[in-house]
This record gives C-alpha cells, structure tokens and sequence, in this order.
C-alpha cells in the first residue's frame, strides 16, 4: 500500500495549525485537508494568513490534499453571491498555498420542499461556481453532504453529470445518514470520485473508527484501491469525554481522553484497514 496517500481533516479536533501538523506526523500521514486553523476557516483567512500557512506546511513537508470549505452549506434560499466572494477568496488562498482542488456542498433544500424542484437552480449555481474554479485552474470536489440537494447519489450523479470538470468526494457516513445503500452509492458514483472523506458510523448514528461501523469503509477501500484510487482523507472526529476521569471503557466505547487520542484512533482504525503497521 506504499502508493496509497493519507490525509487527515485535522481542523475537526485541532483548531491550531501547529497542533494539526504535529498530529499528522505523529501518525505519518502524508498531509492535510485544510478546513479551519487559528486564523480561522480557510476560505476566509487574509492573505498574509495564507503565506503564514504555507511556509509551516513547507517547513514541515506535508501536502495539501485539497481545501475543505463550507461553501455550498447553505440554504438553497440563502444568499448566493456571499458564497461567490467567499469562493473567489478561496481560489486566492489555492494559488498562494498550491492547492488544486476544494471541496463544496450544494446547498441545503427546506425539509418540506422537493429537493427535484431546485435541481436546475443547484446546478446552475455550482456551474457558476464550477466556471470561476476552472479559470484559475482549480478542481471543485463535491461532497454528498446529508440534507444538501447532493445528500443523495442519484443527485450526486445528476450534478456531476451536467457539470463534467468536476468530481466527487465519498462521505460513507454521510450516506448512511441520508438512508442510503452505500455500496450501491459507491456503483453509482465510483468513477467520478477522487478521494474517500474516511468517516465511518455506528448503527445508532455516533462517529467510530473506520471499519468499527456500518458505513463498509473496507469494502469501499478495496474498490477504490482496485480502481485506481490513491487518496484518502481520514476524519478524526470522535467522541472526546468532557471528564479526564480514566474509565475502564477506555477507547471500548469510542469515546476518548483527549484530541489527541481520538486522532490517533481514527488513524490507526484506517492503517489497520490497509494493512499499514507504524
């Protein structure tokens, strides 16, 4: 599995960007998926905050697997054009760090609405957005987030169909949330996909290391590896104890002392997956 590249969304546990670096090499993970840090969430930081970022990442050799936004998380009803600005900063912060690629939504639909009567306005406005992105060389990665038009695969598969630049990112849990078969999902999708966001859930809807629940992070794994899928970001977001009391349920229950033992769970559940022992 040597050809395989690990990433963590470390903005979920760690909001310092140091502490992120430092978590990241702890468990040998080739790099990050950039959500928030210190100076905030990365499709709003400055400028300079970008250049800071960047020299801590070159003088720690890790990679940028790609910019994990909210762009896109908002009602269908919201205010558009914020989420253009908020993209064109965001490009800004893909050339000084040398990303290539962001991750986005596609907006949430009311609960009581049909999500169908919006499809055309999704499209067109992740087309918009998918125009800005290409123009400066950069690729949007959707993600099938639950209550978004692209909770589901089939309109997952409608969005990506129309709008052939960009690609997809697999959310296994995000799937089970939305009630989905996601091994099916998975046939339907798995050519469009560039990486597997690595999250995996248990039966009664509470974040587990990756193959500790029912979102078939193994079977996925397999299939993605054997289609020629190389990229994986691991979600490091368990249950962390609002106590440091020790209980004899220790990391049993998945619930965990501290951030960093939760990291360093939901990495170790993923390498045991792939066979990579440290």
């Amino acid at each position: 599995m040597s050809s395989v590249k690990l990433f963590s969304f470390g903005g979920e546990l760690k909001t310092e960007l140091s502490d992120q670096i430092e978590a990241a090499k702890r468990n040998k993970l080739n790099g990050l998926e950039l959500g928030g840090t210190e100076f905030g969430p990365i499709s709003d930081i400055s400028f300079v905050a970008a250049c800071l970022i960047r020299k801590k990442l070159n003088d720690s050799g890790l990679e940028v697997l790609s910019l994990a936004t909210t762009i896109g998380r908002i009602g269908i009803k919201d205010d558009f054009e914020a989420q253009i600005e908020k993209l064109k900063n965001t490009l800004e912060v893909c050339r000084v760090l040398g990303a290539e690629k962001v991750r986005i939504s596609s907006f949430f639909i009311p609960g009581f609405e049909k999500p169908e009567d919006y499809k055309q306005l999704v499209i067109d406005r992740l087309g918009r957005m998918n125009e800005l992105a290409g123009a400066h060389g950069v690729t949007l990665c959707l993600e099938n987030k639950s209550g978004c038009y692209g909770g589901t695969a089939e309109r997952c598969h409608e969005i990506l169909s129309a709008l052939p630049e960009m690609v997809g990112v697999f959310n296994p849990a995000e799937f089970v949330k939305a009630g989905e078969d996601v091994m099916a999902d998975w046939d339907k999708l798995r050519s469009r996909i560039a990486y597997i966001h690595v999250s995996d859930i248990s039966e009664d809807g509470k974040p587990v290391p990756a193959g500790s629940g029912i979102a078939h992070i193994r079977d996925l794994t397999r299939r993605f590896i054997e289609r020629g899928g190389r990229n994986f970001s691991i979600d490091p977001g368990l249950v962390v104890r609002r106590s440091n009391k020790q209980t004899e349920h220790e990391g049993h229950d998945y619930t965990y002392k501290n951030t960093d033992a939760a990291f360093d769970a939901a990495c170790n559940g993923f390498k045991a997956i792939i066979g990579i022992r440290d």
